[in-house]
């Protein structure tokens, strides 16, 4: 199993924060973070985009943990994800969290939605939307996918996903424990695309902010730098692509 990390630079945060979205994450499976497979994990059905089963055997670290308005929180880590459909809107998404700690660490995930106005990959663009999470509890040495229900959102079909990491309550984190947590690495995405490009801002980040300061990375395509998230419209929506797709079909005839 690999461990990767980012520089631990830190620099002043551009952009004024927007508040979160509160959500509930529910467990799917944690496992070994040295173990390059899934098992019996599947893609949700009627996802637009998933990249959650082709575990690669290595993470990333976000790093850079520092205090933010007395909140130890670490850098914030994304992607560009292109989902399948334009489809909203979006009532479901997966997020994985990495714990490098030998002992299981309790800590607050924020994953955040930008666009992809980022001046060349030089910030993260312009925030779309954000949610908190409660204090998770991630088991050492492991990868976890959670899943959240939430509210109907609007996305893009392509924009930027990513995640930072604090210690909400004050749970007597160290800064060293908190560089231990980060994102999975999976490859290739079962739907939907990505490029192997990945950002991290320079300085710890709570990540709801327009154009943060960072930059682009990958690892020379060893692995891939593509991350494990999971895009799912609402089935409504599905349900209005069949009925779409029978018209068009029918149009044909």
């Amino acid at each position: 199993m690999k461990a990767l990390f980012g520089a631990a630079v830190l620099a002043a945060v551009a952009g004024v924060a927007s508040a979160d979205i509160a959500a509930t994450a529910q467990l799917i499976k944690s496992i070994p973070a040295d173990q390059a497979s899934y098992g019996s994990r599947a893609v949700t059905p009627g996802a637009t985009f998933s990249n959650v089963t082709n575990y690669s055997g290595s993470v990333y670290l976000n790093g850079g943990a520092a205090l933010i308005s007395g909140l130890l929180t670490t850098k914030y880590v994304s992607e560009e994800i292109t989902r399948t459909t334009a489809l909203t809107p979006v009532t479901r998404f997966s997020f994985t969290v990495a714990n490098l700690n030998s002992t299981p660490l309790t800590a607050r995930p924020r994953v955040r939605f930008h666009d992809l106005n980022n001046a060349g990959g030089t910030n993260t663009g312009g925030y779309i939307t954000g949610f908190s999470f409660n204090p998770i509890t991630f088991p050492a040495n492991t990868v976890s996918v959670f899943f959240t229900n939430i509210t109907a959102i609007t996305l893009p079909q392509s924009f930027s996903m990513g995640i930072t990491f604090d210690n909400s309550g004050n749970l007597g984190n160290t800064a060293a424990q908190m560089n231990n947590l980060g994102v999975g690495i999976y490859n290739p995405p079962d739907v939907g695309s990505s490029p192997d490009l990945a950002f991290s801002t320079t300085a710890a980040s709570v990540g709801n902010v327009n154009n943060a300061p960072g930059n682009t990375f990958n690892f020379g395509g060893n692995p891939v730098a593509n991350f494990g998230w999971e895009i799912v419209p609402a089935p409504s929506s599905l349900a209005l692509v069949g009925i779409g797709g029978l018209l068009a079909g029918r149009r044909r005839r």
